[in-house]
């Protein structure tokens, strides 16, 4: 099935004028998948040797295009925890497997506890196609959906869209891998099991013998251990081109896109923004920034360019990062790291533009260098200005090493730049760093397990 993402509202063109304040656009007010908000559902099989026993299915939850009633339905089960130790009563090589209406527990077959059958939500744009998950219902009553699911093992579009209202599909796997499984499950051996239960004519087995079946244990079932509903985002954007990478320099976290102005400088870009779903089907939109000169009079004391003297010891900008894991921050000016970040490690969430650093060159008195060093135990960094503290750290802290990412700053305040404030987490071991004062004082105020340690160095704000 084809859920290609939407462009909902064109992104706009942007106008500027030199040394504009960094842009940031949330993408998820521009693009859209009208058939998910992102729920995942994870089919986790007791026996692992089934195609890797684990599928995953993407739920289409959304109301534009989606079925929510129906997943909402199918979300009360498996919060309620019904689904554990369910089975596969139906197997139908080249049609479905069908689940969710019984268990085995030390070989004692239950019914799931249905809950009020459920409005039909079938659509034409969501159809019987092979790898989608529908309902099951009761002949010729169209809203009788309760607990019971399948799979689709091939293409029965033809069939079952076309009888009792229309088989609601719900969500779809993601990928291939996640079909293994499935078709796992559609090549073991059916027998018929209607002396244990009505429904199972067409019972799938795995048995020691099938010449003389015998149901020994629980794992004689086709037998999901757990079915689990996760959150993720339901589209991911990455900037597929930049004209003039040396005007702005683009990138995207999550749904925010952001833009950085290269100091002093003027013309036009074009950017491209790529959405994919989780599906794997994408869509593109273009967009032109223009940075305009800066024609306006320079402040008393302002450079021949209309800049002042303290703009032209701006240097990189030092980018914020959050590990969702561990609640310790990240800082870097390197966009190669901050570009692998961004790729790699999904547990790091890009915050926000910190501060700028000061140019080593034209900085004026001379900046120092802000060294940075991992605590290898922790993960965690220490960015220090001081000399002294970093050979002592170095000489001292066996588990400490210095790494070559550092930026400059200023040790006393100059024109133009702002303090950034250091803070130590008692209860992590952690350092923070920031140049917000609100921030300071919400710190202050409220987080008693962090200690003041003053002011780490000077630097450049963002605006």
């Amino acid at each position: 099935m084809t859920t290609i993402p939407l462009v909902t509202q064109p992104l706009d063109d942007i106008n500027v004028t030199e040394n504009a304040k960094n842009t940031s656009i949330d993408l998820f007010q521009n693009f859209d998948d009208p058939f998910t908000t992102g729920k995942v559902a994870r089919f986790e099989l007791e026996n692992t040797s089934l195609g890797g026993g684990v599928t995953n299915v993407l739920l289409f939850d959304q109301s534009d295009e989606g079925a929510p009633e129906t997943v909402a339905n199918f979300t009360n089960y498996v919060e309620d925890g019904d689904y554990v130790n369910s089975i596969i009563h139906r197997s139908v090589p080249g049609f479905i497997i069908q689940g969710g209406g019984f268990t085995s527990n030390d070989l004692e077959i239950a019914n799931v506890p249905a809950d009020p059958a459920v409005v039909n939500e079938f659509s034409e744009d969501r159809s019987n196609l092979r790898g989608t998950i529908a309902m099951a219902k009761l002949g010729n009553d169209p809203n009788s959906a309760t607990n019971q699911w399948f799979f689709n093992l091939a293409n029965n579009s033809d069939n079952l869209d076309n009888q009792n209202g229309g088989f609601t599909v719900f969500g779809e796997v993601l990928s291939e891998s996640d079909l293994a499984p499935v078709d796992a499950i559609a090549d073991v051996s059916i027998f018929n099991g209607s002396n244990i239960n009505s429904a199972f004519s067409d019972l799938p087995l795995i048995l020691n013998d099938d010449t003389n079946p015998s149901i020994e244990n629980d794992q004689n079932y086709i037998r999901y251990k757990n079915i689990t509903i996760s959150q993720t985002d339901e589209l991911e954007f990455k900037v597929s081109n930049n004209s003039n990478p040396d005007l702005v320099d683009v990138f995207v976290s999550r749904g925010g896109l952001y833009i950085d102005y290269a100091d002093d400088q003027n013309g036009t870009a074009e950017i491209t923004i790529e959405a994919t779903d989780l599906l794997g089907d994408s869509v593109e939109d273009t967009f032109t920034i223009t940075v305009e000169e800066d024609n306006s009079v320079p402040p008393s004391g302002g450079g021949g360019n209309g800049v002042p003297v303290e703009n032209s010891n701006r240097d990189s900008t030092v980018y914020r990062f959050l590990n969702q894991d561990t609640g310790v921050h990240l800082y870097t000016t390197s966009k190669v790291e901050r570009d692998n970040i961004l790729e790699t490690l999904p547990n790091y969430e890009f915050e926000s533009f910190s501060y700028v650093s000061v140019d080593s060159l034209t900085g004026n008195p001379e900046p120092k260098e802000v060294y940075r060093l991992l605590n290898q135990d922790t993960g965690t960094h220490l960015y220090t200005i001081s000399e002294n503290e970093k050979n002592s750290v170095e000489n001292t802290l066996d588990n400490f090493s210095l790494e070559s990412e550092s930026f400059f700053a200023y040790t006393e305040q100059q024109t133009g730049t702002v303090p950034v404030y250091r803070f130590y987490n008692n209860e992590t071991g952690a350092h923070f760093y920031t140049p917000s004062e609100v921030e300071k004082s919400v710190i202050d105020e409220t987080l008693p397990n962090y200690t003041s340690e003053g002011i780490a160095y000077y630097v450049f704000p963002v605006d």
